[in-house]
This record gives structure tokens, C-alpha cells and sequence, in this order.
């Protein structure tokens, strides 16, 4: 079961989903490929755009070490940049991934705002599909009026590191981020602050990715709280195995599904049913419309 209070905060829109690569993972192209992990990616950015030995080597070496972002900050330094966009396109939009089941019960859940760091447009097709094309209002961070939008009854899309279709700006590595939080700072500003308000979920997230440690530390730091936000991780997850640590540092309650090995991810839509069903059952409860 899922807390009842997360339950209500989602029916009555004080929750804001937060999703990352995991939630992309479950959708596949017509030939039944997924998109690629963080270091699937890499590597074949790496080999893709980097044309001197030293690099190469380097790069692979701290993929190896799980560096990714110093693997990423070469690859963005030293590679060809338009070998690089069309890699991302490549990958990201010309396979046309399908929206997956765990896409579609996103939506059914209908949070007012949905905040991902993925690339690609998974979500726009699930939202599209659900609702029309005119359903929603994207945001990235080279785009104004956000404020305005947060304040208006549409829900919201937004896309923290950018989007696939436009691959010069999406963020990839640290001095990519450091720079836009410095060029578009009223945008991470705004997004400090939807997070302090409001209750967030995280689905598909590393709980050790860089910029939620970093809007999570500061939001901890400033406006301490006893009400928690929530993260749906796997048993054999990262941060399952730091449970008590999450909880005591960024004040995050794990909602788990069981996992055979780390790359078991067969219970995330069945975790993600179970969330949508209650959803539904409260909207039922309260007279709130689906």
C-alpha cells in the first residue's frame, strides 16, 4: 500500500512527480529496444564523437569507475559537436519509443506538474495520447513565463536537462549545469521552490544523481520539515540500501518494489498500478474527477 497522505496530496495536486531514466527504461521501439542507461549512453557518445586515443581511453576508464561525470565532461570538452547531436537525436527521437504502461498510468495519475531530466519525449506522447495536444503546457530552461504557468490550472511538463529535440542545449555534464543554473537562474529558482511547497515523488530516480542531491540539500537546509516527500526505488537499488540515510538527509520515505537482481525491474509498473488504483479510489472516495 502507499501512504494515504501521498494518496490525498496527488488527488488534491500538492505532489509533483519527479522522473528519471528508470520510467524511460520501461518503454521500448518497434524492435523492442530500450532506451540507453546513463552509461549506455555515454558509451556511445564516447565512441560516437571522440576521435583521439587519450580521450577514448580516459573516458572509458571512468566509465568503468562509474565517473560518469567526469566520462561526460570529455565527451561534451573534446568531442565533435555535430556528431554529438545527431547521436542524441539518433537516439532519443528517431527510434520512436512507444509509451509503455508505466508512461500511461503516469498520466492516469494526473499530477499538476511533472518535473524529468529525460531526453526524450516518452511523456508528451503519454500525455498526448491521454489527453490531446493541448492538454499541457512544456517547459525547459531556456523558455520564460514558467511563473506564470505554475499559477495557471494546466498542468505542467518540465524538462530539467532538456530535450532531445534540441540537443545543443540539453545538459549533459556539470560545467553544463553550473553554467545554465548561472544563465537561467530564476528557473532553478522557481524549481527550489516547487519542491519546498510541495510534496515530490520520485519515480525512476537515482536519489544520488547530482542536481536532486544539490535542490535537496539546500531545500533541507533552509526550510527544514517533519513531512516527507517519497521515492519509488528497487529493493536492490542504491538507496534501498541506504534507507535510513535518505530518510535522516533529505527526509525522503522509500516506497520499494521487490527486485531479483539489480536489473530487475519487472515490478515497477505492477509498484505503479497499485499507486494509480488507490489514486482512482480516492478521487471515487472525495467526488474529484478522474
Amino acid at each position: 500500500m502507499w501512504p494515504e497522505s501521498l494518496v490525498r496530496e496527488l488527488i488534491e495536486k500538492r505532489c509533483v512527480i519527479r522522473v528519471g531514466s528508470g520510467m524511460s527504461c520501461q518503454a521500448t521501439d518497434q524492435d523492442g529496444n530500450r532506451p540507453p542507461s546513463w552509461p549506455a549512453l555515454l558509451e556511445s557518445l564516447r565512441t560516437t564523437t571522440l576521435h583521439d586515443d587519450a580521450s577514448l581511453q580516459l573516458t572509458a576508464e571512468f566509465i568503468a569507475d562509474k565517473r560518469y561525470l567526469d566520462a561526460a565532461e570529455i565527451i561534451r570538452l573534446k568531442g565533435r559537436s555535430a556528431d554529438f547531436n545527431a547521436k542524441i537525436k539518433s537516439t532519443f527521437i528517431q527510434r520512436d519509443y512507444q509509451v509503455s504502461d508505466a508512461h500511461k498510468l503516469l498520466v492516469s495519475i494526473a499530477p499538476k506538474i511533472l518535473v524529468t531530466t529525460n531526453y526524450d519525449t516518452i511523456i508528451e506522447g503519454a500525455l498526448i495520447s491521454e489527453s490531446g495536444h493541448n492538454s499541457f503546457t512544456q517547459y525547459e530552461h531556456t523558455r520564460e513565463g514558467l511563473l506564470d504557468a505554475l499559477r495557471s490550472p494546466t498542468p505542467i511538463l518540465i524538462k530539467m536537462h532538456g530535450c532531445a529535440k534540441h540537443p545543443t542545449e540539453i545538459v549533459l555534464c556539470r560545467s553544463d549545469y553550473f553554467k545554465l543554473r548561472k544563465k537561467y537562474g530564476s528557473f532553478f529558482e522557481l524549481i527550489s521552490a516547487v519542491y519546498k511547497l510541495n510534496t515530490v515523488l520520485f519515480i525512476g530516480c537515482g536519489i544520488e544523481d547530482p542536481d536532486i542531491n544539490l535542490i535537496l540539500e539546500n531545500n533541507q537546509v533552509q526550510a527544514d520539515t517533519n513531512h516527507p516527500s517519497y521515492a519509488m526505488v528497487g529493493s536492490m537499488s542504491y538507496a534501498a540500501k541506504v534507507k535510513d540515510t535518505v530518510k535522516s538527509q533529505y527526509n525522503i520515505d522509500l516506497i520499494i518494489y521487490e527486485q531479483a537482481h539489480a536489473d530487475d525491474h519487472s515490478k515497477f509498473s505492477q509498484k505503479l498500478t497499485e499507486l494509480a488504483d488507490q489514486v482512482e479510489l480516492a478521487r471515487k472516495k472525495f467526488g474529484l474527477p478522474s
